[in-house]
């Protein structure tokens, strides 16, 4: 699908700020770029919608504007708009109450149609509410920025860090612009829709959840689905992608100044996420006291989870021998994986600060055999750990 835009000067100013209820926004359901920019078009116009006697609202869109705004090229506009509406009218949004032990799931578009070159959404009367005159619990988006996402992730992730860039009591903020948001990670994946909410194994668990993160790491442990099952992977390909889509947008309002995890006891898995971002205004991009430091545990985690059988100082001797570049130790470790290797920290070590794998001068490679000490042979070293981490202190 083309994703390219049309110049945002052609939607016209008065429909260009829309409100989202957050409980819209918290919905768990997978969906496409073209299906999230389709309710945002539909968002942006609620307040034209016909209401029946039910209560039910219906949003009318000609077609000519829909692919206006979607730069969508001719061919491929009805296919696009025909499977679209297909998806949306099988998603759900919901929420759950823990501490009542409730919870609410509604179908939210129970009908969409297409004909005579007009559009028309029709939207769940339970959802009203949420759709129109909003008063509290909302936040409001520029459907010109909405546009110019180009993955569902950063359109998805803009929108729940926007929907919670309001504070609490005790939190963590220098100003009244920034932010500290944490996200479970098992929540984020469902919300962002890595894994999709709606197939029939995660939907069971999801329909009997109270809301805990015990419930959500039940209903992505559930899903066949394993895309971006690791956290070096989910956190490369999706928030770090997000993240540089939004910073690249100064006209968003939005800055993400750090990612940080939370992990299970030293060393163990991520758990939840805080992202620390910033209100801005459109254009400016000033500097705070949270600006990104390299997470040097995150990393360590990231060399342990790839090799695998090795101490958490080991880990760290190999990224600082690396200078913490992920990729130079992968491709040297995959190197190492043809070659016989006793020692592989020694052997890492060693061969991430020549780099051997893209190195025309590497050392000659060697089979083992009876007393053979041969490049890959290290043997079994002491590090001084300590020098290691206050170099990496500093």
């Amino acid at each position: 699908m083309d994703t390219s835009i049309v110049p945002v000067e052609e939607y016209q100013d008065e429909n260009d700020i829309y409100a989202r209820s957050n409980f819209m926004i918290s919905g768990k359901y997978k969906s496409s770029l073209y299906a999230n920019r389709l309710m945002a078009l539909s968002l942006s116009k609620i307040n034209t919608a016909s209401e029946s006697e039910e209560g039910f609202l219906t949003v009318r869109i000609k077609g000519r504007e829909i692919k206006n705004a979607f730069g969508s090229k001719s061919g491929d506009f009805f296919r696009q708009l025909d499977n679209t509406a297909r998806d949306m009218t099988g998603q759900t949004v919901g929420y759950t109450d823990a501490n009542s032990q409730s919870f609410t799931y509604i179908a939210a578009v129970i009908k969409a149609k297409y004909e005579n070159g007009e559009f028309a959404i029709t939207f769940h009367n339970e959802l009203k509410p949420y759709l129109q005159n909003l008063s509290q619990n909302y936040s409001t988006f520029s459907l010109k920025i909405m546009m110019k996402w180009q993955s569902t992730q950063t359109f998805r992730f803009y929108e729940l860090l926007k929907s919670r860039m309001y504070h609490r009591k005790n939190d963590y903020a220098p100003d009244n612009n920034l932010y500290k948001l944490q996200f479970d990670i098992n929540e984020l994946k469902l919300c962002l829709g890595i894994v999709n909410a709606e197939l029939a194994d995660v939907r069971k668990i999801l329909n009997k959840s109270k809301g805990t993160p015990e419930d959500w790491a039940r209903a992505v442990a559930a899903s066949p689905e394993k895309t971006y099952s690791t956290w070096y992977d989910f956190k490369r390909k999706v928030i770090d992608k997000a993240t540089k889509e939004i910073n690249a947008n100064p006209e968003c309002g939005v800055k993400i100044h750090n990612v940080e995890t939370l992990k299970s006891g030293k060393g163990g898995k991520v758990y939840a996420v805080i992202i620390y971002a910033e209100k801005t205004t459109p254009g400016s991009r000033k500097k705070t006291v949270v600006d990104a430091l390299p997470d040097y545990d995150d990393l360590s985690d990231q060399i342990r989870e790839m090799i695998g059988d090795i101490r958490t100082k080991e880990a760290r001797a190999i990224g600082e021998a690396a200078g913490w570049n992920i990729e130079k130790i992968r491709r040297n470790y995959e190197y190492s994986k043809a070659r016989d290797v006793e020692d592989i920290v020694g052997y890492m070590i060693k061969a991430v600060k020549e780099d051997w794998a893209e190195s025309a001068r590497r050392p000659r490679s060697r089979v083992k055999t009876a007393g053979s000490n041969g490049f890959a042979n290290f043997k079994e070293r002491t590090y001084d750990y300590d020098e290691l981490e206050a170099g990496i202190a500093r």
